[in-house]
């Protein structure tokens, strides 16, 4: 059992581990996804302050041009001063930002916009002393040039950004998807292998106990066993259901010799007179034997016979009703049986001032049974129905088959105390019993609710206290009939 107990445990283990694994997995792919993206957006967010510096640049470089204003320059100086504080003081990020090889070629062209805008500041600061017209105009188409490259590197910048991002944004949402598939397989698979190692074995084993406390001790097929884990709890459980198939059987002996005990007076009784008469017959013989005629003697002979004959019969029927068994089923005559049980309590009902009503009709359906457990089970019921009327009363036994239905019915109705309803649930409990001390043992409806239940049968009861109890017995009609018509 602790073997397998660490196999399962190891098992367990290994499915969850595999859930964790699978799980830390996603997690480090999604980490580094989303700390590039975080990455990504600081560089997006430093080209998009770089590309507004040099916007402002741009626009009072134009400023400049149109009218002529040297607050202008100064400004965008000023603008200039910030892109390369910019440039400073994240270099790294900024030469990271194309792919291959990165040379400072923005730098350089930041330092030839700066050198360009002091010459043309320096010019104006001068007078504006004359200068030819096309060295003017190559001023300024430098001026214009170096801050259209700047412009493009950085408008080129925060585009290739955006799409690192926009594709860093598709990568998590693929990987998003990708990772609830595979959780959802993967807890179809851990699920799968769960219920197969664990739940499927248990509700086998619950069915079972389901199957035991009806009656039922039919062992779990070694073979739908599902895994090796559970193949030794299967046959260890299997031990279990013959012990106490075994113990079920000593109890339903415990209950023949219990009922056997209820009825000695009863049978002391029935032999009683069958003895007397041999004695008083064999006396009579003895004291006018040479008086009598050979036909006078005879007579007497064949009553001592007939007296005889009587009484082996009764210890017959006691014999046959206390002999242990395997059970044989057959097709019985329900009737039949019940007349035959009624016999073992004919002086008990006399004793006890009970009296018997029956109908019990002859032709009805057969029923499937084994004729010995199940004339234990009606004795039962006969005489915890005697016992419940110490004060006389009535039994009544009625059999009958419903109309259109695979059942024939048995009424045990008695005139006697009844049952408080709340004793009515527990009633089938063995050991339960509401007699008194040295009357009963609480074992006689427990063992009939497991013959009934091992016969495909089933038991009602309905009691009033005060005005008696009837326990219906429902039972299958054998097949034999059934295939017959009756």
């Amino acid at each position: 059992m602790r073997k397998t107990t660490f196999k399962i445990r190891r098992r367990v283990i290994q499915a969850f581990a595999f859930s964790l694994l699978s799980v830390l997995i996603f997690a480090v792919f999604s980490f580094r996804v989303h700390r590039e993206i975080g990455y990504r957006l600081r560089l997006l967010e430093l080209t998009s302050d770089l590309l507004y510096n040099i916007l402002e640049v741009r626009r009072f470089e134009k400023n400049f041009f149109l009218y002529k204003q040297p607050d202008s320059l100064r400004e965008a100086m000023s603008y200039v001063e910030r892109v390369k504080v910019l440039y400073n003081s994240h270099e790294a990020e900024i030469l990271s930002l194309k792919e291959g090889p990165q040379t400072p070629a923005f730098y350089r062209t930041l330092l030839g916009y700066e050198k360009a805008l002091e010459e043309m500041q320096s010019w104006w600061k001068a007078g504006a002393p004359g200068l030819s017209a096309p060295d003017l105009s190559r001023m300024e188409d430098s001026l214009r040039n170096l801050g259209q490259e700047l412009l493009a590197m950085t408008e080129s910048w925060e585009k290739q950004e955006r799409i690192l991002i926009d594709r860093l944004f598709q990568r998590a949402l693929y990987l998003f998807l990708i990772s609830v598939v595979v959780f959802i397989a993967v807890g179809i698979v851990v699920a799968f292998y769960l219920a197969r190692l664990l739940v499927r074995p248990m509700f086998q084993m619950q069915q079972a106990m389901g199957k035991i406390a009806h009656g039922d001790f039919t062992p779990i097929p070694e073979t739908a066993c599902p895994s090796e884990e559970f193949s030794t709890l299967f046959c260890a459980f299997n031990r279990m259901i013959q012990e106490l198939q075994e113990h079920q059987e000593q109890l339903l002996q415990s209950r023949k010799i219990a009922a056997i005990g209820t009825l000695t007076s009863g049978i002391a009784h029935e032999l009683n007179n069958p003895i007397n008469n041999i004695v008083l017959t064999a006396e009579t013989l003895k004291e006018d034997f040479r008086e009598l005629s050979p036909e006078e003697a005879l007579s007497l002979i064949q009553d001592i016979l007939g007296q005889s004959e009587r009484a082996a019969e009764i210890v017959k029927d006691l014999l046959d009703f206390s002999r242990s068994e395997r059970p044989e089923f057959e097709a019985v005559a329900i009737s039949s049986l019940l007349n035959d049980t009624l016999k073992l309590v004919k002086n008990q009902l006399m004793l006890s001032a009970v009296e018997l009503e029956t109908e019990l009709p002859t032709d009805l359906p057969l029923v499937s049974a084994d004729r010995k457990s199940l004339r234990q089970a009606f004795l039962n019921l006969f005489i915890n129905a005697i016992q419940a009327m110490p004060k006389g009363g009535t039994l009544i036994i009625r059999a009958y088959a419903p109309d259109g239905q695979p059942w024939v019915k048995v009424d045990v109705v008695d005139t006697g105390v009844g049952i408080a309803a709340e004793n009515l649930s527990r009633l089938f409990e063995p050991f339960f019993t509401t007699k008194e001390v040295g009357r009963g043992t609480g074992l006689g409806l427990a063992v009939t609710y497991s013959i009934l239940q091992k016969h495909g049968g089933r038991i009602e009861v309905h009691s009033t206290p005060g005005q008696g109890s009837t326990f219906s017995v429902s039972l299958p009609v054998s097949r034999e009939a059934t295939a017959s018509g009756v």
